[in-house]
């Protein structure tokens, strides 16, 4: 779990508001249930940009699903 907070404000440094965002990152089988679970079925996942394998030094999981 990653928690950020970021603020915008005017030029003159005048807040208009401040957010805290907290981000979960999950495994390739977690992922997969949570969309089996939500009716899609995985069409095909990479561990990069450049369609690569998914593996264990992956540093992204790109899911494609589509509703089953």
């Amino acid at each position: 779990m990653v928690t950020f907070t970021g603020t915008t404000a005017e030029p003159d440094g005048t807040v208009l508001r401040v957010d805290r965002t907290s981000l979960r990152f999950l495994d390739v089988a977690t992922l997969g249930g949570f969309l089996a679970e939500a009716g899609f079925e995985i069409v095909a996942q990479y561990g990069d940009w450049d369609r690569g394998p998914v593996s264990g030094t992956s540093r992204e999981i790109i899911t494609i699903a589509r509703r089953g």
